[in-house]
């Protein structure tokens, strides 16, 4: 077994939308949340997030992460290692959450709640959060659907044929869940010549090879439809709002999630 995160950020200049944030979907968080003069929490250690607001305290479960992918601590800025569902902050203490596919990498319908109630404990009264959310389709595509669309040019990066893929073999419950090593063997299976595929499509093979950082990793996301995110957000927060994120690549998927009116227990 592999430590899923601590190999992950090997990968991470080859990723690309809808896997990181854009700067249009980086202007809508600002413009959201109005973060110029606020305190904010970020939920992982996102770049193109890290910029935003007065102040940040960026919090990653992987020490090894905020090492690769952290730009580095300064005298508003700093990271650190931390579980989300445990919070190391006081309660009441931010002025904004946000976080980038952070719902995803948790992997069931409790895990999910145990974070939003996180989420609320943290923000200060009248203050809001938002999560860009990888939600999958009320209809799950099927798999050979997603084969021929890739074949006729209509999946635009090997990461938006990921995200299909994976929310295709995600689990019915309320979980919503998928193994990552599933994810990667399902694509293998559908296209087991990755030199081919990389001449049909025009992606470059170190983007088609990020997907072995999911070998032997026993890591598993989750997505959950949007309808079941905001019902489940409901119960933590009386302001559910979902906000587009931009234009690129499978964005319809991945809107902001936008929670206010934190309701405490």
């Amino acid at each position: 077994m592999t430590n899923h995160w601590d190999n992950y950020h090997r990968h991470w200049k080859l990723l690309d939308a809808p896997l990181r944030p854009t700067a249009e979907t980086v202007g809508i968080f600002d413009r959201e949340l109005d973060l110029g003069n606020a305190d904010v929490l970020l939920l992982g250690v996102t770049p193109e997030l890290a910029i935003l607001g007065r102040s940040m305290l960026a919090i990653d479960q992987s020490a090894t992460m905020i090492s690769g992918v952290w730009a580095g601590d300064n005298v508003a800025r700093r990271a650190m290692a931390g579980n989300w569902l445990d919070l190391p902050v006081e309660s009441a203490s931010f002025d904004a959450v946000i976080g980038d596919g952070c719902l995803s990498a948790v992997d069931s319908k409790a895990t999910r709640g145990l974070l939003f109630s996180e989420i609320a404990r943290v923000l200060k009264p009248g203050r809001r959060a938002a999560i860009r959310v990888f939600a999958r389709p009320e209809a799950a595509d099927g798999l050979e659907g997603i084969e021929a669309l890739v074949l006729a040019g209509g999946v635009e990066n090997f990461h938006a044929l990921k995200w299909r893929i994976a929310m295709a073999g995600t689990t019915e419950d309320r979980d919503s869940s998928v193994n990552v090593q599933a994810i990667r063997a399902t694509f293998d299976r559908l296209f087991p010549d990755r030199e081919g595929l990389a001449a049909r499509t025009g992606w470059s093979m170190a983007s088609i090879n990020t997907i072995d950082v999911y070998a032997g990793s026993q890591t598993r996301y989750s997505f959950a439809t949007l309808a079941m995110l905001v019902d489940e957000a409901s119960g933590w927060f009386g302001e559910v709002r979902v906000v587009p994120s931009g234009s690129y690549p499978l964005a319809e998927r991945c809107p902001l999630l936008m929670l206010g009116s934190a309701r405490r227990r």
